[in-house]
């Protein structure tokens, strides 16, 4: 039922020896040889594919992005699936028959074959390469792939361990006196401060890419290492009394993608449908990073309608055959999203509610669109047998427009932050902003143009922590839980059984 990826194949031919890891309840790769696998460009190039495609599965198996991501935000999609209804009804993040939610595993996978990409590519000879350029190009996606794999990792889980060596045999995780090898979960600032290593190395080895680069947006270059970057100094600040220097650093990264990425916003008002589904299908001129779904590369899957796909919790009919009543989301308009946009005037004509959603004006059948777009199998006569071609937006320009915005808020530089927002406003047909200038004020405003301007792609749950926006809308979420973490996800009891030196999250003990 699914194509099976180029990246698959190399994944799997990677992953054709395995070995069971109790330190973090992982499988990492096993090369028995070396010797014999590290001896060209081309086998670096696989394993590289491999490692993409690691982070691609950990992302989203079993729609992992949108439960981390998105229905813990409760901004605009109200989920019919009873499964997400545990997030959405009570807070409960212990969700049955989604156990990749819980477990860490896949991303341990990616972060662990990235690093043994940087530890072997590094020692190979310069001349095993057509230049030093694809040497370096090599080394630093991969040490991207490590850096955005402990950043969802510290986003989901909080303190989770660093694993700072490649682990590619059992051996390594048995002590001398024959006992598993533990490595407890690390404070989440030195999580972070491993994962801006990894992606200043990613910064230093990698060079800016251009729209008509074949490789653009779905594999990592200068910008969207930047892009990460950004986030991940926003993230630290936020963890850290908004330290003053991250939120430079912030800025810098952010103004490094803005100048020098080569990509421009999606002008809404000017585009239309045509732009918004440029950036939906991928590879648009305002795209940094994106998860590839696309058939024209043999990398793409059925569309499915279950509810275990993000196609199936996003999309409803005409895409299906029927109307989906039990596992599609609906625009609510009880959820903070709906409410803020109709109660601001300026959203009137806001071309967004047309763009990425089905039909906003009926809420109860309403639906986002921004994982719509597909194409017709050729080999089947069911007009519904149809292949994805929606990337899944990792980074993007708005994105990053607005992440500046949110620090030069944090750093009362008014002026700036609100020049931000009205930019990307203006690309929507929404009026400059006239509200308060005061830091409390504009997070506000903020959180709600990237509310409305990524829905769907997994950043609302994400900015609820990162901009202490807990309560609004969320009335499960109190004093109490936060104080005890409770905004993170609890650890799978499967890895606490394997690794006894992982102690569970306050909030979390005695509720899984």
């Amino acid at each position: 039922m699914k194509k099976i990826t180029h990246i698959f194949i190399a994944f799997m031919l990677l992953l054709s020896s395995q070995s069971c890891n109790d330190l973090l309840d992982q499988e990492p790769v096993t090369i028995t040889h070396p010797n014999v696998f590290w001896v060209n460009q081309s086998n670096a190039e696989q394993a590289l594919a491999g490692a993409y495609g690691l982070l691609k599965y950990a992302v989203t198996v079993q729609s992992n992005f949108m439960f981390w991501g998105e229905f813990t935000g409760m901004t605009f999609m109200n989920s019919r699936n009873w499964i997400t209804n545990y997030i959405e009804g009570s807070g409960n993040y212990n969700l049955p028959y989604r156990g990749y939610s819980q477990s860490w595993k896949e991303l341990y996978r990616a972060a662990n074959w990235a690093v043994t990409i940087e530890s072997y590519v590094e020692e190979m000879p310069d001349e095993l390469f057509s230049s030093v350029e694809d040497k370096k190009r090599i080394i630093g996606e991969a040490a991207f792939i490590r850096a955005l794999s402990y950043f969802y990792l510290t986003r989901v889980w909080g303190n989770v361990p660093i694993v700072t060596e490649s682990v590619e045999s059992s051996d390594q995780l048995v002590t001398e006196d024959g006992f598993i090898v533990e490595i407890p979960r690390s404070p989440e600032k030195d999580v972070l401060d491993h994962a801006l290593l990894a992606v200043d190395k990613a910064i230093d080895n990698l060079e800016y890419s251009t729209p008509d680069d074949p490789r653009w947006a779905i594999t990592a270059n200068k910008a969207s290492a930047e892009a990460l970057k950004a986030h991940l100094t926003l993230w630290y600040a936020s963890r850290d009394n908004n330290n003053q220097e991250m939120l430079n650093e912030c800025i810098a990264s952010a103004t490094s993608v803005i100048d020098n990425g080569n990509v421009e916003l999606i002008d809404y008002v000017a585009e239309g449908v045509e732009g918004f589904n440029k950036m939906c299908i991928g590879q648009s001129k305002t795209g940094l990073f994106e998860i590839n779904w696309s058939s024209d590369m043999n990398e793409s899957m059925r569309m499915r309608n279950a509810d275990d796909a993000f196609t199936g919790l996003t999309l409803n009919y005409p895409i299906w055959k029927n109307r989906n009543t039990n596992k599609s989301p609906f625009i609510d308009p009880d959820f903070y999203g709906n409410q803020f946009m109709a109660q601001d005037e300026a959203r009137e004509n806001d071309v967004r509610k047309d763009l990425f959603f089905y039909d906003y004006s009926t809420p109860d059948e309403d639906f986002l669109m921004k994982y719509s777009h597909q194409s017709q199998d050729p080999d089947s006569e069911d007009q519904y047998s149809q292949f994805l071609e929606s990337n899944i937006l990792i980074f993007r320009l708005a994105d990053v427009y607005l992440l500046r915005a949110e620090a030069n808020a944090k750093l009362n530089n008014a002026a700036a932050a609100v020049a931000d927002l009205n930019l990307i406003r203006s690309k929507a047909g929404v009026p400059a902003y006239t509200g308060g200038t005061d830091r409390a004020s504009l997070l506000k405003a903020l959180f709600d143009e990237r509310a409305i301007e990524l829905v769907g792609e997994g950043h609302s749950g994400f900015d609820r922590i990162r901009m202490d926006y807990y309560y609004e809308g969320v009335s499960w979420m109190n004093t109490n839980r936060i104080k005890k973490r409770g905004y993170f996800w609890p650890i799978s009891p499967s890895i606490i059984s394997n690794n006894p030196s992982i102690v569970q999250t306050e909030y979390w003990r005695g509720k899984i």
